[in-house]
């Protein structure tokens, strides 16, 4: 599979060599109006490379908080997700969301 900004690239070098649009969609396997959109960002910036993510970043590491609920959940599946996410200095609602979206985990009533 071809990273995004990998493929960006490949669209820039084919359309400089002269390729259309259509073609340059019919070889990479891709939709017309993405080669296009990204020719005209291509004009209109002047490079391939990403551009700075909006919004405010993330204050704590989501991978190695899955992995700590993940292990204390397959330890006690009894326990608390408010008291888990007490002992690891995250919200609540983060756990939860963790627990349900990330591990596909759903609550069980005892």
């Amino acid at each position: 599979m071809i990273t995004p900004s990998a493929k960006r690239s490949i669209i820039i070098e084919l359309h400089k060599q002269g390729y259309s649009n259509s073609k340059i969609a019919r070889l990479l396997k891709t939709l017309r109006q993405v080669v296009s959109r990204q020719i005209k960002r291509f004009k209109k910036v002047g490079s391939t490379s990403d551009r700075p993510r909006s919004g405010r970043p993330k204050t704590f590491n989501v991978t190695r908080a899955k992995k700590l609920i993940r292990m204390r959940t397959k330890r006690n599946f009894k326990r608390l997700i408010q008291k888990m996410a007490q002992n690891l200095d995250i919200s609540h609602t983060t756990a939860r969301s963790i627990v349900r979206k990330d591990l596909k985990l759903k609550p069980h009533k005892f």
